[in-house]
This record gives C-alpha cells, structure tokens and sequence, in this order.
C-alpha cells in the first residue's frame, strides 16, 4: 500500500464513482480499477460494492477511507511543514466556503492577501456549511467558514461577519416598499431558493416547520447569479446575504420581521497544525475584518 494508492482510493470513495475520480486524478479509468483492485488484493477484501453499476463502499472500505484521509492529511502537512521552513516562498492556502462568500465577499480579501504574498497559492472549495464543518474535522480541508452560534466543539472559530439575510426582491415588487416582512408572507410568494445543505435553505426550511407552512419553490440552485436573474425576472423573490445586493439597482433586500441574522466565523480543527501559508492568512484575515 502506498500513498498514491490511498490517493486514488480516496477519490473514488469521495465520488463513488471510477469515471470521477479518474477525471479528478487525470489517470485513465482502467488504470483507476487496476490501482484499486490491486489494493483489493492487498488487503484481501473488497472495499466497494459495485452491484448495479452505481458504487458504494463496504465496511471495510467506510473503515480505510478513515485511514486513508488521516495518512493523507498528514503527509500534506509534512509538506507544508517544509515548506514552511524555507518562510513564505511557497505555500498553499486551502479554505472551503459557501457559494455566496465566496462570490462576492471573499474577492476583494483574496485579491489583497495575494497582493502582499505572490508566492502564495489559494485554493478554494464551494460547500455547504454542514459539509465545511465536516470535512473540518475528518482533516481533508485546513479552514472553513461555518456558522458560529452551531459549530462543533471540535472546531476552533473566530469570529468574521455578522451579516443579515434579506428577502430578494425585484425593486418593482410590492414587498420592496416595505421595510419588514413577516416570514408568513414570504411564504406565500413564489420561491427561488438555494439547495439543502447550505444554512440559508436550513434557516428557510426551519421556518416552513415552524409555521406549518410548506414553501411554494419553483426553483432550486446555488449559482447565486442565476437565482438574482430569475428574481429580477419576476419569476419568484428569494433570500440572500445582505452584501450580495450592495451595488445592485434593481433588485430589493427587504428584513424579515424579526429580522435574521448569521455569525459567521474562520474555523480549523482544534489542535490541528497549520501550515505558515495558512497562519498567515488566518493572521490577515482576522485583523482585516471589521
């Protein structure tokens, strides 16, 4: 068993799929089933279930891939120690986000951490705060942004927005007018809505449970362009963060009554080491925000 094989096992349980992962690695699927089934072999068990074309791991693959991401995690951080110790010439900054951060909050930052550190580079993966909050703690990525008021104790946060969500209307609406609305209102409106997973649907949802009131959704997605599209069209109205309609005309953020806010917060799993890329764009981070 060597690393390359652990790399490859990882992405086909991550994808559940030989084709994805053979995309993802740029390695021909036949080579992919080669390196597995030898692994396989290795090991004497079979680490996925393959029935019916869709794949699935075994107990003993669910087990591995536990091992596999910790071996994994801490032959990059080896790495990144090294690089380390030669300062800031190279480095990787690796941070998971919502969608809508990373659209339009976290352009600017990047732009000016990159600024003062050319050598350096970011990268970035777009999920949903549950899902942050996950991969935080199994190791697989080094900072995330999740909401405060809920985070695992596991985790280390520190805190970064406070910011409203709004309801997403076109200025032409006749909620735009309004300076509240109540959330039993908004759901009688058409609903252009972001997909589950992501805390804005999560809040959304909770509301419907509590109201008894199921959401009228005629549209789901998480490109954030699309939903201010459709909304603008009259299609539906939504919700949103605040800074999302800061230099928008025709579009509307109206509060809910009571009005809805989220704690956001930079986290990393507590006791796990930081690579000096990373500490410095925590230390950037936290004394750049407001």
């Amino acid at each position: 068993m060597d690393v390359r094989q652990l790399q490859i096992f990882r992405s086909v349980a991550l994808h559940l799929s030989f084709s994805k992962a053979a995309e993802e690695l740029f390695i021909a699927q036949p080579a992919i089933s080669i390196s597995i089934k030898k692994l396989e072999n290795e090991l004497d068990t079979s680490l996925f279930n393959r029935a019916a074309r869709k794949v699935s791991l075994t107990p003993e693959g669910k087990a591995l891939l536990s091992h596999a991401n910790s071996i994994l995690k801490q032959v990059a951080d080896a790495k990144t120690e090294m690089h380390a110790l030669r300062g800031l010439e190279k480095g990787e900054v690796r941070i998971a986000m919502p969608a809508m951060h990373g659209a339009y909050y976290f352009p600017a930052i990047f732009d000016h951490f990159m600024r003062q550190n050319p050598s350096l580079q970011i990268y970035v993966e777009e999920e949903g705060t549950r899902q942050i909050e996950q991969h935080l703690q199994d190791g697989t990525i080094d900072l995330g942004i999740v909401i405060m008021d809920d985070a695992p104790d596991t985790l280390e946060v520190h805190p970064l927005i406070d910011e409203e969500m709004v309801v997403c209307t076109p200025s032409n609406h006749p909620f735009a007018k309004r300076k509240t609305i109540t959330a039993e209102e908004f759901f009688e409106e058409n609903l252009i809505l972001i997909k589950e997973g992501y805390f804005l649907r999560e809040t959304i949802d909770r509301l419907s449970q509590q109201l008894q009131k199921p959401p009228k959704i005629i549209f789901e997605t998480n490109l954030m362009l699309l939903i201010k599209r459709l909304v603008l069209s009259g299609k539906g109205i939504s919700t949103c963060l605040q800074f999302v309609l800061q230099e928008e005309t025709d579009l509307s953020g109206v509060s809910f009554d009571p009005p809805i806010f989220f704690r956001m917060g930079l986290a990393w799993k507590k006791g796990h080491h930081l690579s000096a890329a990373n500490r410095a764009f925590v230390n950037f981070l936290l004394n750049s925000s407001p």
